[in-house]
């Protein structure tokens, strides 16, 4: 990276700027709370208590000021405008088809060290098996602090002016090629926590690639997996006994469980000999399957194929275009009076219907329909076999 005087060697060239202040003792605070329970009520005012699943804070630690330093950009353009560009120093540029050449004319900066502070606390009954699964595993509840200092004078922002060429001569215009960032999005927003919609997105796809290994299972193992975990969903505590074996053994120790079908589940991954990222795989499914309200496990594993790869298609359109919307063509059970019409109106929600659509359950909108997509992710991929 060059400098506009080196550019040129022009060694003893010093710019004109102008100093203002931007921000002056800036400060914020947000947190986020998830409750759950019964009566599913928050009442802060009548006990000064709280029943939550997930805390949150993000602060700054003191009030900050902003200055922006600003390169006049007259006696630049006077300056530099017609000169030409070394062959040497141009060589080294490496100016690809479709590049563009710029200056910073602009920076913003704090006047002093800048602290934030991370907290952020998660526990709770009904994501249990979530939670180990998003948080690498982690058993129980997660607390997680945070913090860190920004030095005097870093730069947070900046704006460019780009650079035109004719055959290497420069022409610096006055008219600013803005890539300044949004300075206030870095620490401020309204308060509120983002939209369950984008949440959601945002966390399938991050964990996309971990059902991948699914896809390579043999379609025979596949078949027989699909059968024995039906046996397992026709009891809850089963459902739940399975994924907390599959756990231990993700952590290299795994007891017999006397349970006959979660027993007959691990002893088939066993002999089928698939690898540990398969294992782990399998694992993910059967905790997303764990987190879904009771009676959704034993309904999305008795769809048909067809009904499975439409709802899939259905997920991939929410990671791709953040919004889903049904085809023209569908399957019956996917009908306006269809079986299965309940997880295809709910993979289309909006972030009004998501909220709405998840009130009769104890499960955050945003997490509901994320183990929901990870359930039909998983069960397609098994169903399609290789």
């Amino acid at each position: 990276m060059l400098t506009l005087p080196e550019l040129l060697e022009e060694d003893q060239f010093c710019p004109e700027f102008d100093e203002n202040i931007l921000v002056e003792d800036f400060t914020t605070c947000s947190g986020t709370s998830a409750g759950v329970g019964v009566g599913g009520g928050h009442d802060l005012v009548a006990t000064g208590k709280i029943t939550v699943i997930g805390d949150t804070v993000d602060s700054l630690a003191t009030p900050v000021s902003f200055k922006t330093k600003t390169v006049k950009l007259k006696p630049i353009s006077s300056r530099f405008s017609g000169r030409t560009i070394g062959q040497k120093n141009f060589k080294q540029l490496r100016l690809k088809k479709g590049d563009k050449l710029a200056f910073v004319f602009e920076m913003i900066y704090n006047t002093k060290p800048v602290k934030m502070i991370h907290n952020s606390k998660k526990g709770g009954s009904f994501s249990v098996s979530y939670q180990k699964m998003v948080n690498l595993l982690v058993k129980g509840g997660l607390k997680e602090e945070a913090s860190f200092t920004v030095p005097k004078e870093s730069t947070f922002a900046y704006g460019l002016m780009e650079i035109q060429l004719e055959d290497r001569q420069m022409v610096i215009s006055l008219e600013p090629w803005n890539h300044k960032r949004n300075l206030l999005c870095l620490f401020s927003h309204d308060g509120r926590p983002s939209e369950p919609l984008n949440k959601a997105i945002d966390e399938i796809q991050d964990k996309k690639g971990l059902l991948q290994p699914l896809a390579d299972l043999p379609k025979s193992t596949c078949s027989d997996l699909l059968e024995k975990l039906r046996k397992v969903l026709e009891d809850r505590d089963t459902l739940t006994l399975l994924e907390e074996t599959l756990e231990q053994c993700s952590n290299g120790s795994c007891d017999c469980p006397e349970c006959p079908a979660v027993a007959s589940f691990m002893g088939l991954l066993d002999v089928s000999g698939i690898s540990s990222s398969m294992k782990n795989a399998v694992y993910v499914l059967v905790s997303a399957m764990d987190t879904l309200p009771d009676e959704m496990p034993p309904l999305l594993m008795s769809c048909s194929p067809e009904t499975l790869r439409v709802l899939n298609q259905l997920v991939d359109s929410l990671r791709k275009d953040r919004q889903a919307k049904l085809p023209e063509s569908l399957p019956a059970t996917l009908q306006e009076d269809g079986e299965f019409r309940w997880a295809a109106d709910f993979l289309c929600s909006t972030n009004e219907t998501l909220v709405e659509m998840s009130e009769s359950w104890d499960i955050p909108a945003e997490v509901l329909l994320e183990v929901l997509c990870l359930t039909v992710q998983g069960l397609n991929m098994m169903q399609s076999g290789k």
